[in-house]
């Protein structure tokens, strides 16, 4: 997840090395010469950093804001690994009539995919390429997943997802780009990844909204693939949940299959805040079925769905919904999306901040689903209608149905403290689960934040906390080490470093069935961190840069948690 708060930085060196690509050796493989970008925490456990962002391997390069995770083994003591890189070449944060480093900024790449091949017995990189590269357009890959066998598909398929709301070009140069022009087209799109065969493809009807991740969910013997709209706007809440039902993998790949949006059948529980902080009940509901123009959020001809080509009301300007930097509502299929969603005879339920989602592993369980909302972060006395640290929810579905939702809950209340405190989950992002525990990484915003030299006692970099399934405790596994950060420099070259919170711990995954019960795959964003600089382009007046391109720092680690 991309934060918009981001400080003035300078360019940091990173060394590069080649790895070993020997695939027989135990101790086989490249291992970053960077410290780690995490320190364990829960008692045990340990960290150890794989590769780190400018790190080479051969001719391949780590490249900026890893995110999500997906891993297959391959035999012969070897495994898959796909890295998400939420890199993109609009500028976020920008400022287009005084841009400066500290409010115009730019990544050098498109969103692109990682295939790293690592050793199972060392964790260390022996190969590592692009699989989808920049020239292909997406923007800001968030977390992706893996859907195999088990899930009802019949071959491997990865989903990858667009957390996005720009309108960029089809082909060429991404950005800029003209809203509504038909050689453009706007982001919020699912892209399926083959890992045998190579091929991708977007998949328009998974639906047209800032997507954080695409999960199948087992058991229901064909593909059930949910997923979250992470909304930029949050006031009044407009995060739905989706769920995308084919016959098979064939038919997914086909796009043939259907969007369903979550309703609720409660009367009174229609969106987030009608779970009051602490709120014990269980509401139902169901997935209503989508009109196929707006989950694709394409005309017959190709072309982006507007809210003109349905008959529905511009999107309005007052910042109730997403806007473009000279303050316009954005149209576009993510409007129509939404719109459509508000209009029904029952509303889709209205969540604040949908990012990721997992299921229970425990036998029998994987109709129980576990959704992150990262919430807003409001400051303040927590009350209803404010959203302070953010919540995972519990949803049951039918298990002989995935239509029918037979409750929807709070897991874990954020929302009942204060923003910072030190026991509450500080607006969480990513997620995982084992037959024992929740894993979950925190994206701390800016009123989460502490300054690098705080002497408050709650200050905390973000963390990954550890959830036990069986008795509902809650601790910290890993807390994220900002060590690394050199910090900005400001125009008198006086040392400044980014915020505490202001890197992220993002993608997570369980890698038990490779390096052991308790293992973890995790990586780390440290966006204060930059190792490369360079003018932008000069695209708008006035004359001159409009934005810096920067290469911000990471890291891919392997973290172990005892009984986690």
């Amino acid at each position: 997840m991309r934060k918009l708060v981001l400080l003035l930085p300078v360019v940091a060196i990173v060394a590069v090395a080649a790895g070993a690509a020997g695939a027989g050796d135990n101790d086989s493989g490249f291992k970053t010469a960077h410290a780690s970008m995490l320190t364990p925490v829960a008692p045990g456990a340990t960290v150890e950093a794989i590769i780190t962002v400018g790190d080479e391997v051969g001719g391949y390069r780590f490249e900026s804001v890893p995110d999500g995770i997906s891993l297959r083994q391959r035999g012969q003591g070897r495994l898959d690994l796909f890295v998400n890189h939420e890199t993109s070449t609009v500028p976020f944060p920008y400022t287009p009539l005084a841009p400066t480093e500290l409010n115009s900024q730019n990544d050098f790449d498109n969103a692109q995919l990682s295939h790293l091949i690592l050793n199972q017995h060392s964790g260390g990189v022996l190969h590592g390429s692009l699989v989808i590269r920049s020239e292909e357009n997406f923007q800001r890959f968030c977390s992706n997943y893996l859907a195999t066998e088990k899930d009802g598909f019949d071959r491997p398929m990865l989903f990858t997802n667009e957390e996005a709301i720009d309108w960029v070009n089809r082909t060429g140069k991404a950005w800029p780009a003209t809203i509504g022009a038909d050689e453009a087209r706007q982001a919020g799109a699912v892209v399926a990844f083959d890992p045998r065969g190579g091929k991708q493809k977007t998949i328009w009807g998974m639906g047209r909204h800032n997507h954080e991740n695409s999960v199948a969910i087992p058991g229901y013997g064909k593909p059930v693939v949910v997923s979250g709209d992470d909304a930029f706007v949050n006031n009044p809440p407009q995060s739905q949940f989706y769920a995308y039902i084919a016959e098979d993998a064939d038919a997914v790949w086909n796009d043939e299959g259907d969007l369903w949006a979550f309703v609720s059948d409660t009367p009174g529980f229609d969106d987030y805040f009608d779970f009051t902080p602490g709120s014990p009940a269980e509401i139902q509901g169901h997935f209503e079925k989508v009109p196929k123009d707006i989950a694709t959020g394409r005309n017959p001809d190709g072309t982006d769905l507007m809210s003109s080509d349905k008959g529905y009301p511009a999107p309005p300007n007052d910042g109730s919904w997403q806007r473009d930097p000279s303050g316009v509502g954005i149209d576009g299929p993510q409007w129509v999306l939404e719109h459509w969603g508000d209009i029904q005879p029952k509303p889709a339920f209205q969540f604040v901040r949908i990012e990721d989602t997992t299921y229970d592993r425990r036998p029998g369980m994987s109709n129980v689903m576990y959704l992150i909302d990262s919430g807003r972060g409001t400051t303040g006395s927590p009350q209803p209608g404010r959203s302070t640290n953010g919540r995972v929810w519990k949803m049951v579905l039918d298990p002989d149905d995935p239509t029918k939702v037979l409750s929807l809950s709070i897991l874990i209340e954020g929302d009942d403290k204060p923003v910072k405190s030190p026991d509450e989950i500080h607006q969480p992002d990513n997620i995982d689960s084992t037959g024992n525990s929740l894993l979950i990484t925190e994206d701390p915003g800016s009123s989460q934040q502490f300054p690098f030299d705080s002497t408050d006692p709650n200050a905390t970099t973000a963390r990954i906390w550890r959830y036990s399934l069986a008795t509902g405790v809650m601790d910290v596994a890993a807390k994220v080490d900002q060590s690394a950060d050199e910090g900005p420099t400001d125009v008198d070259s006086t040392p400044l470093r980014g915020n505490l919170g202001s890197w992220e711990s993002s993608g997570v995954i369980d890698a038990s069935s490779v390096f052991g019960p308790g293992a973890f795959l995790v990586t780390i964003q440290a966006p204060s961190l930059w190792i490369e600089k360079a003018p932008g382009d000069d695209n708008v007046a006035p004359a001159g840069p409009d934005f810096t391109y920067k290469r911000s720092g990471g890291q891919l680690l392997l973290l172990r948690v005892p009984g986690a």
